[in-house]
């Protein structure tokens, strides 16, 4: 045996002073354990105890209140009506005589109980409060609140519960305890003049004490308490046998052939045994040194594996980051068009985590619907050699634009490919309104132009007709063409006035206005003619901020919308008229629906354009929409329509809340 292994002796002798500790601590627990349970047990007898002496005292004091109540209110009255008012008869109308009477005779009856009714400065000295009765008095006088006292306290050598009550003065009480000339002879004859007079209504001056000795039930509880103890002494004494040897077999022996297998192969840097040291340590040190030593080891050993793998981890993070700060989606394809790695862009428009991407083509888990890149399987195989791009629509309507960069390639293939998706919806409407913008205005200018040449013309014609209609030899068919044609020239005037006014631009006369009140001027400006289309109104209208417009104006928007509206409804229908604030974008945004027969979709980019219109001939003149669309974007809003055939129809008007340019 070596000098650096323990001898059996002390291996021993330190594996004793670990268990003994241990069984030690047990027994303590064992033992606190049973000392608290009696103790659980002897406080809930006693107050079994109480709650029991509670209730058989309060029967009793219920039961002299009974009494007392019925001698005051029936019995005295009856005898002072039956004797007259000076009159008193002390065993036949004194409720406290009467109660202590018939407690004597109680107390003969069922031993042990007590009671005592007693006063401070009490009439019959023998009813005189003691010193804890007088303590009670006070106790009561100090708080008002305070209605009943009961406790367990040494009296007489004996203990007792007790229950106190306080004796209050009522106004029929003061016939006998208020002033000493005006009691009854037979009371100041009795008990003098000097003794339990001058009390005033609610005054405390006594108490009621009703008390049962519980001392022999206090002993019972405490010898049963202490068999118990004792009593549970043995089952103890078993259970801690039982766990000694259960210690000694699963947990003391494992824990010598552990530290024995650790002694035998734990070696430290320098090939020794880590034990050369613990010779005085008992089997807990021992091991605890032991998981040191091996937890040294693992850090040592793991440390350059961390350190590379932090490394890693680190460029990781860093490539990762650049790429998810890329706001449109990002893709990394191998040659067969299976992706690498997404960015984050990618990964929140299609509601996707990267496991569930990673070695799939874009076409395999999204359709072409709603993913441009499940439409270019040809370019991702086709080999490319320089970027390209491509721009495709969805189903959806949304437009992308996508870069396709093939990086490492060699001389057979390319070995990646990264894909760069740009959503340009926004972009091309952009585009759109700023083209349809500028048609406009151009129509407008050449609208001008003619509207000056033919309004002329016009003129010359309308003043030549009423001269001719002046003329008395004209027959009436003549005068009849003469009308219509008057008619109709009338109808060329107006549509050139309407002309005039979309393509001159005129002076908008803004102030802050609710565009609410807008709306409901409007609907009634219209009602008389909907109520004979028979077509009902409804309007939700939201809490709107003052919006500088011109009102007129908007207010002919408003008109144009509602009577479109009700040219395409014809009969029996109904218009919806909403508002509603956009606090983030600050916009005031208005909406009128219908539901008539929709817009078809070929159509529906024409409707703000000058002239179209879909209305017979003399119904329209295709320049209302036109005129709002100008009226809208000269307050820096925006007009739109949603509409499909067999659908309502719906405009949406919305007005930045700080007003449009001047």
């Amino acid at each position: 045996m070596t000098d650096n292994q323990p001898t059996p002796h002390s291996r021993k002798k330190r594996h004793t002073g670990f268990q003994a500790r241990f069984l030690l601590v047990l027994a303590g627990i064992l033992i606190i354990f049973s000392g608290v349970t009696a103790a659980t047990i002897y406080y809930h007898e006693i107050e079994n105890l109480e709650q029991n002496a509670h209730e058989k005292t309060d029967l009793i004091m219920k039961a002299i209140e009974a009494n007392r109540d019925y001698i005051q209110d029936v019995l005295r009255p009856t005898m002072y009506k039956e004797l007259g008012g000076n009159r008193f008869i002390l065993e036949a109308m004194s409720s406290s005589y009467i109660s202590r009477m018939i407690m004597e005779r109680f107390s003969s009856k069922a031993q042990g109980f007590t009671y005592r009714r007693v006063a401070v400065n009490a009439k019959n000295p023998e009813y005189e409060a003691n010193d804890l009765e007088s303590e009670m008095v006070k106790r009561f006088r100090d708080d008002p609140a305070l209605t009943e006292w009961q406790g367990i306290i040494d009296l007489e050598s004996r203990q007792y519960f007790m229950r106190f009550q306080p004796v209050i003065f009522k106004a029929s009480c003061l016939n006998c305890h208020g002033d000493p000339d005006d009691a009854p002879a037979e009371v100041t004859n009795l008990y003098g003049k000097t003794r339990g007079y001058s009390h005033k209504v609610d005054e405390i001056s006594g108490v009621i004490g009703v008390g049962m000795p519980v001392d022999v039930n206090l002993e019972k509880i405490k010898t049963f308490t202490m068999t118990l103890f004792f009593g549970v002494v043995p089952s103890i004494l078993i259970v801690y046998v039982i766990i000694s040897a259960v210690f000694n077999r699963f947990i003391a022996s494992n824990l010598r052939n552990i530290l024995s297998f650790f002694r035998t192969n734990i070696k430290d840097d320098k090939g020794k045994d880590l034990f050369e040291h613990s010779q005085e340590m008992d089997e807990i040190d021992e091991l605890t040194a032991t998981a040191r030593a091996i937890a040294d080891h693992l850090h040592h050993n793991q440390s350059i594996l961390e350190k590379y793998a932090d490394e890693v981890s680190t460029s990781k993070d860093l490539l990762q980051s650049v790429f998810d700060g890329i706001s449109d989606p990002v893709l990394l394809l191998d040659h067969e068009g299976r992706i690498k790695v997404v960015n984050k862009a990618f990964r929140l428009r299609y509601n996707l985590s990267m496991h569930q991407v990673i070695g799939q083509k874009p076409s395999e888990f999204l359709s072409k619907e709603l993913c441009p890149l499940a439409a270019c399987d040809d370019i991702f195989i086709s080999n490319l050699d320089h970027p390209i791009s491509r721009e495709i629509q969805v189903a959806a309507g949304e437009i992308f634009l996508i870069y396709f960069y093939p990086v490492e390639k060699n001389e057979a293939r390319t070995g990646s490919m990264v894909c760069y998706v740009k959503d340009i919806t926004e972009q091309k409407r952009m585009e759109s309104k700023i083209q349809h913008t500028e048609k406009i205005a151009s129509i407008g200018q050449l609208a001008a132009g003619i509207a000056h040449e033919i309004n002329n013309p016009l003129g010359v014609i309308l003043c030549h007709i009423d001269l001719i209609k002046g003329d008395a030899n004209l027959s009436p068919e003549t005068l009849a063409d003469f009308e219509i044609i008057e008619k109709h020239a009338g109808n060329c005037r107006t549509i050139i006035a309407d002309l005039l006014k979309f393509a001159h631009q005129q002076i908008s006369v803004k102030e802050p206005v609710s565009l609410n009140t807008l709306l409901e001027e409007g609907v009634a400006m219209v009602s008389s003619q909907l109520r004979k289309q028979q077509i009902e109104t409804h309007l939700d209208l939201d809490w709107l901020p003052p919006v500088t417009v011109d009102a007129d104006k908007i207010k002919q928007v408003i008109l144009n919308m509602l009577l479109n509206s009700a040219q395409a409804i014809e009969q029996n229908g109904t218009i919806w008229l909403r508002s509603r604030y956009d606090a983030e974008s600050r916009l005031a945004v208005m909406s009128i629906e219908d539901n008539g027969p929709g817009i078809p979709a070929e159509i529906r980019e024409k409707i703000f354009d000058p002239f179209f219109t879909t209305k017979p001939p003399g119904k329209g003149t295709g320049l209302g929409l036109s005129v709002s669309y100008g009226i809208i974007r000269d307050h820096n809003g925006d007009i739109t329509v949603e509409s499909l055939p067999g659908r309502p129809t719906r405009f949406v008007i919305s007005i930045p809340t700080g007003g449009g340019a001047a």
